[in-house]
């Protein structure tokens, strides 16, 4: 566990991509080594454009392979707020959460992590108004990059 701490130290952002329920940019930045702020720029199911922010805890850490990388589990919860539908637009709002698994490289400044990230929320307005049924089948693949 020590590597993770001292290398969170010296690293304290990171931007990466999302893959899964849409495409997502990311930008993580360090609060202490125990949670850090997560915001991403989405499109949703390939249908709108939203902003997210989450407030993520490190929740547990194991050194499972103690020369490569340190394995980790994350969890928060925060908010969205876009566009969804591209034809004809409604504004989406909701609740986010996140609960990550990953690994951290020590030698390299790449994370990569499976997620589950459900925005729980609803569309006013537009030919999709109601809940945001997309957002509950959130699974992801995440690559991100520390500096």
């Amino acid at each position: 566990m020590y590597h993770v701490f001292k290398f969170c130290e010296c690293a304290k952002n990171a931007v990466g991509f999302r893959f899964g329920g849409g495409a997502e940019f990311l930008y993580q930045r360090d609060l202490s080594t125990k949670n850090f702020l997560q915001f991403t720029l989405a499109i949703p199911n390939y249908e709108g454009l939203s902003l997210t922010g989450i407030y993520n805890w490190r929740c547990c850490q194991w050194d499972w392979t103690p020369r490569t990388c340190d394995w980790y589990l994350n969890a928060g919860v925060g908010g969205a707020l876009g566009f969804y539908d591209f034809d004809d637009s409604g504004l989406l709002f909701g609740v986010a959460a996140s609960c990550a698994f990953g690994c951290q490289f020590k030698k390299v400044l790449i994370s990569p992590e499976v997620d589950y990230r459900p925005v729980i929320g609803t569309v006013i307005g537009g030919y999709s108004e109601g809940f945001f049924t997309p957002g509950f089948w959130n699974f992801g693949l995440v690559v991100a990059f520390h500096f």
